[in-house]
């Protein structure tokens, strides 16, 4: 049975050696580098996934490296772009052959219009309202990159889209410079870093979510979405992106014959089957959390009337966060390659016979 897998893999800043990426940060030594990318090259080797999706990428060279320390440079296509500094990226890599068309780093949709406002008053016959909420963001924090794909078996599959997000994390927002105007502000800037933090990351699954509607209403197409998402799968942020389709329970069920817009959740699918329910990929103050995710329209939804391709399984690689749990400081760029486990899902293609 011909089968389609796909990873996502937080790189944790792969940059060259030498070379600045934020700007607070000591670039790395040419032993930190080489280590790295051996680190990487061995996950890669071990996904064996057809699609990979990358977060953290600052150079697509070093990428290259990781893949050519693999040996795997010449099996794979590789879509990555320069970052600036301050400004990760994302990136992708698909076995040779199934690319198609231009790739496109997503921008904030015209659409996305966060304003709630309320009556304050009535002048001279009209309704007087001011803004309640307001939120202005011009551009992703790391902007989302979609391409398509086509399987390279069997034949007859559709294309795909494939959209790799990292969206904003949940370390507070830095206001330094907020706080030189208003210096009283400076005893609770962690609550207000964090609360900013949230309305971004909120503001960004929202621009996504339109950006799928868009791709998804009325549609056939398949869709997977990966990444980092720097929240759990129930969390609000990610219910926002995922718009909560149902799922089916028991056998007299109807649930998710049709989800004409929403992504279904791999670890909840693994969650369904499996006897353990301990799923993480993050360890931050003894804290495991789930914040990579692998999503998917109803084309991959084993009860779906579209269904296209069958869920078999999901593996979280993330062995290296017990490793180098608790590592001294300066010890971290080797102890830690990634601090994020690596997420691989695989389908069947196992079209609903209808």
């Amino acid at each position: 049975m011909a089968k389609i897998s796909f990873a996502s893999f937080n790189l944790r800043n792969l940059q060259l050696p030498g070379k600045t990426y934020y700007a607070s940060s000591k670039p790395y030594s040419t032993g930190t580098y080489d280590a790295k990318i051996r680190w990487t090259a061995r996950m890669l080797q071990k996904l064996k996934a057809d699609v990979i999706g990358f977060q953290e990428l600052w150079s697509p060279q070093a990428l290259e490296e990781a893949f050519r320390e693999a040996g795997l440079l010449d099996e794979f296509d590789i879509v990555a772009r320069e970052a600036e500094v301050g400004k990760v990226q994302v990136g992708l890599a698909a076995r040779k052959g199934m690319l198609r068309g231009e790739p496109a780093w997503m921008e904030l949709p015209e659409e996305l219009h966060l304003v709630k406002r309320r009556k304050v008053g009535h002048e001279e016959g009209k309704n007087v309202y001011a803004d309640e909420v307001r939120v202005n963001f011009t551009q992703f924090s790391r902007p989302p990159l979609c391409v398509d794909i086509k399987p390279l078996s069997p034949k007859k599959a559709p294309q795909l889209k494939v959209i790799v997000a990292h969206l904003k994390s949940k370390r507070p927002t830095d206001i330094w410079r907020e706080i030189r105007q208003h210096p009283e502000i400076k005893q609770h800037q962690e609550a207000l870093g964090s609360a900013l933090s949230t309305i971004r990351r909120a503001t960004e699954a929202a621009a996504l979510r339109i950006h799928l509607n868009k791709m998804l209403k009325g549609t056939n197409k398949g869709v997977v979405v990966m990444g980092d998402l720097n929240d759990s799968s129930l969390s609000t942020t990610t219910t926002l992106l995922t718009e909560q389709p149902p799922y089916k329970l028991f056998e007299a069920s109807r649930a998710g014959k049709t989800s004409d817009t929403g992504l279904y959740s791999a670890a909840m699918m693994q969650q369904y089957r499996s006897l353990r329910d301990v799923y993480f990929t993050h360890i931050y103050e003894n804290q495991m959390e789930s914040l990579d995710h692998i999503l998917f329209s109803e084309q991959f939804y084993d009860h779906s009337d579209k269904r296209r391709w069958s869920f078999h399984e999901m593996k979280v690689y993330n062995d290296h966060l017990f490793e180098a749990h608790g590592a001294a400081k300066d010890e971290a760029p080797h102890m830690l390659p990634s601090d994020h486990g690596v997420v691989k899902v695989v389908f069947d293609h196992n079209p609903a016979k209808n």
